[in-house]
C-alpha cells in the first residue's frame, strides 16, 4: 500500500469514527489533523455515499449515518447444539473478511459465551444477534434462563453459606477463575472474553456487568437492551463489540494474565465497579473483595474514580490479607493521594 494510498484511507476511518460518534465537527477536526481542503473532505464523503459505507439520515446530528448490516439467528437448546458449529455456519460468513485478529478474537469470544448460553443458562431458546458496519462488528447473546447472576448468587449461597446479591455475583466475575461447574469448566472464559473484547457487557436481572470500554448507562439506553426486552423472557443477555480492523490479539491478553508457563496469575479489580453504592469503606465489603484472591499471584487494584478508602476497608486488605498471603502481590493503581496515604497508614500499624 503506498503512502498516498495509506494516508486516503486514514483519513476515509477518521471520518467515519467522528460521523458514528455524531461529531458534528468532523469536516473542520479531519481538516486540522490532515492538513487537507474542504474541498477534499467532501470529495471523500461523497465517496464513502457511493460506496454504500455512509447513508444520509437527516435525523443524526451530522446529517450521516454509517450503513450497517443485520443478522438474526435463533436456536433451541432442545436441539443438540454445538457452539462450534453454530459460528462455522452462522457468524463466520458475516466476519470472514475481517482482519486476521478480529477473526481469531470473535472465534475465541463467541464460542465461549455460546457455551455459556447451551450449558450453564438452563435455557430453551437463545437468540443471536449481529450489526456490523464499515468499522465495528456487534455480537449479542441473549437466553430465556435462570440468569447468570442469580445463577452464581446461588452457588456461593451453597458454597459460602450467606445470602449473596447480585453485586456478589458481578465481583465473581470481575476477579475471575469462577465456575458454577467446576468439574467441567475453568471459571476463565468472561474473563478473558471481557479483556480482550473492546466492549462487553452482561446484563441480566436488570443490573450489568461491564468491562473495556462500555459504560452503563451506554448499555442501558443501546437499543440492543430495546430490542430485547420486546422478548418473552431474557435470562442473561451478553453483547461484545470489536474493532473489524482490531490491533489486539488474543496472545497479549493471555500474556497479560496468563502466561503460558505459569497459568492464570493475575486479575484486577475495579473499585468503582464493585463498590457501585460507594466508597470502599467497610471491613465487610473488602472480605467479599478478597474471597479467593488467594488463588493469584497478582493482583491489580484498580482505584479509578474513588475519592476515598476508609480506614477498615483498608486494613482488612493491606493488612489482614496481605499479612495471611504474603506472596500474593497487591498492585493499586490510579489512585489519589488521599487513598494512597491510607493505605500507607496501614501499612504502618502492619510494620509497627
Amino acid at each position: 500500500m503506498s503512502f498516498q494510498e495509506e494516508k486516503r484511507n486514514s483519513i476515509k476511518r477518521y471520518l467515519l469514527e467522528k460521523i458514528r460518534n455524531e461529531d458534528i465537527e468532523y469536516n473542520i477536526k479531519t481538516i486540522e489533523n490532515f492538513g487537507v481542503s474542504i474541498t477534499t473532505v467532501r470529495r471523500y464523503i461523497k465517496e464513502l455515499l457511493e460506496q454504500g459505507i455512509l447513508e444520509e439520515n437527516i435525523e443524526k446530528r451530522c446529517g450521516y449515518q454509517l450503513a450497517a448490516q443485520e443478522y438474526c439467528f435463533s436456536y433451541n437448546t432442545s436441539d443438540y447444539l454445538n457452539e462450534d458449529k453454530i459460528y462455522r455456519s452462522d457468524i463466520w460468513p458475516v466476519i470472514e473478511k475481517l482482519s486476521t485478529n478480529a477473526k481469531d478474537i470473535w472465534m475465541y469470544a463467541f464460542t465461549e459465551m455460546m457455551n455459556n448460553a447451551i450449558e450453564h443458562a438452563k435455557a430453551k431458546n437463545i437468540r443471536c444477534r449481529v450489526i456490523q458496519d464499515a468499522l465495528y462488528t456487534e455480537i449479542s447473546i441473549a437466553d430465556d434462563g435462570i440468569g447468570i447472576f442469580k445463577n452464581i448468587q446461588n452457588y456461593l449461597e451453597r458454597e459460602c453459606g450467606y445470602p449473596a446479591d447480585v453485586e456478589d455475583a458481578i465481583l465473581e466475575l470481575h476477579k475471575g477463575k469462577f465456575t458454577t461447574q467446576r468439574e467441567g469448566h475453568s471459571g476463565e472464559g468472561i474473563f478473558f472474553v471481557s479483556k480482550v473484547i473492546r466492549k462487553f457487557a452482561i446484563w441480566s436481572q436488570a443490573h450489568v456487568f461491564v468491562s473495556g470500554r462500555y459504560s452503563e448507562e451506554e448499555l442501558i439506553q443501546s437499543h440492543l437492551i430495546a430490542y430485547y426486552t420486546k422478548l418473552s423472557s431474557i435470562g442473561t443477555m451478553v453483547v461484545m463489540k470489536l474493532e473489524n480492523d482490531t490491533d489486539q490479539t488474543l496472545k497479549k491478553v493471555f500474556n497479560t494474565f496468563a502466561p503460558i508457563e505459569k497459568g492464570f496469575v493475575k486479575t484486577i479489580i475495579p473499585l468503582k465497579q464493585v463498590c457501585p453504592y460507594g466508597e470502599p469503606i467497610a471491613r465487610s465489603q473488602a472480605r467479599r473483595i478478597v474471597y479467593r484472591l488467594e488463588q493469584f499471584k497478582q493482583v491489580e487494584i484498580d482505584c479509578r474514580d474513588i475519592e476515598f478508602m476508609g480506614q477498615g476497608f483498608a486494613d482488612e486488605v493491606f493488612r489482614v490479607f496481605q499479612n495471611k498471603y504474603p506472596k500474593v502481590k497487591l498492585e493499586v493503581t490510579n489512585a489519589n493521594e488521599t487513598v494512597l496515604g491510607m493505605i500507607r497508614h496501614v501499612n504502618r500499624s502492619k510494620s509497627s
